[in-house]
């Protein structure tokens, strides 16, 4: 959540459910809502607009809540189709804080020690330039200076610019490859990044258990899913699976395409030819998906730690101790031929 949106946005349908629990008049309950709010904020006037619709009384509560941007076109999707509006509520009030993005994850074991390497090898470039200067006038003195100081042979530009270009675009690589597979081509990353998988997996069979246990079926929900889904990447999925269900086809085949991990196909298989519930397998998925990832996620972390800040200290240590060893000898030589 954004620091600067309006903290009364975020427990508006926390309040309306409880409300409407305890039967409460709807538009009573906003009006007095409203006057907690004393700012004239943009949330404020989108709830007295929604307070406004409520009073004319030609759209049911979920459509005014749409309408004023209260819910997005999923979370709509999800109250219309559950049984009763409260239902529908509680069901987006489940998934509104999850989040299977993993950039989070990546920045102090991976984008960190780039970020060193980066800057190691722009200060090399940096002291090539003074250095360069610094032997214009060293010569003068002696003009053996270089094998005097013994430079190192890839104290040249070239090096120092392959090695940043290089280290800025594998940093890049990682970077956007990973934010378009995720978010775009799932089943790209999946393939060599199971760990993703289960991550996405605790919030797609959440909301799979979620709408199933709504009373929704699971071939209108891959439908719902397959325009709605908040990662566009998965609509295909769902689409393919919504096709696979009304054919009466087996589901594991979708996941086996998309790359899903085996443990989580071989779940879906073994629940198809047992017959058990739908219900009862997104429930039994979506706890497979939290303890494998949590198992995995840390292992994950510390490859990751150990490869790049290895690789990290390894850059700075071997220019960094060069570039000191440099400083120290030209310190020197003056010292001598002065």
């Amino acid at each position: 959540m954004s620091m600067f949106k309006d903290p009364y946005e975020q427990f508006l349908l926390d309040y309306l459910v409880t409300k409407l629990e305890n039967g409460s008049n709807t538009r009573k309950a906003l009006l007095l809502y409203k006057e907690q709010i004393t700012r004239e904020t943009n949330f404020k006037k989108r709830l007295e607009a929604a307070i406004r619709d409520m009073e004319l009384g030609k759209h049911k509560l979920e459509a005014i809540l749409y309408r004023n941007k209260f819910l997005n076109s999923f979370q709509y999707s999800l109250v219309v189709n559950s049984t009763n509006t409260i239902d529908g509520l509680k069901l987006v009030l489940s998934f509104k804080k999850a989040n299977s993005n993993l950039l989070v994850k990546m920045i102090n074991p991976i984008f960190v020690p780039m970020g060193i390497i980066i800057s190691t090898f722009y200060g090399l470039g940096l002291y090539i330039d003074m250095l360069q200067k610094e032997l214009v006038n060293l010569r003068k003195l002696n003009p053996d200076v270089e094998q005097f100081l013994g430079i190192p042979g890839y104290f040249t530009h070239e090096i120092a610019y392959m090695g940043l270009g290089i280290s800025i675009f594998i940093t890049l690589f990682i970077l956007i490859g990973y934010v378009y597979t995720e978010k775009l081509r799932p089943a790209w990353l999946y393939k060599v990044f199971k760990t993703q998988a289960f991550s996405d997996g605790r919030f797609m069979f959440r909301i799979l258990n979620g709408m199933l246990s709504a009373g929704i079926s699971f071939h209108k929900t891959s439908l719902i899913l397959s325009k709605d889904y908040f990662k566009i990447g998965h609509r295909p999925f769902f689409r393919e699976l919504a096709d696979v269900i009304q054919k009466n086809k087996k589901l594991y085949t979708v996941f086996e395409k998309y790359n899903f991990p085996t443990i989580i196909t071989a779940d879906i298989k073994l629940s198809e030819l047992s017959k058990t519930s739908y219900s009862a397998v997104t429930k039994a998925l979506y706890q497979t998906c939290d303890t494998m990832y949590e198992k995995n996620i840390a292992y994950m972390v510390l490859q990751w730690r150990f490869f790049f800040w290895l690789i990290a200290m390894l850059v700075t240590v071997v220019i960094g101790s060069d570039i000191i060893n440099l400083v120290i000898s030209t310190f020197t030589f003056k010292t001598l031929y002065q």
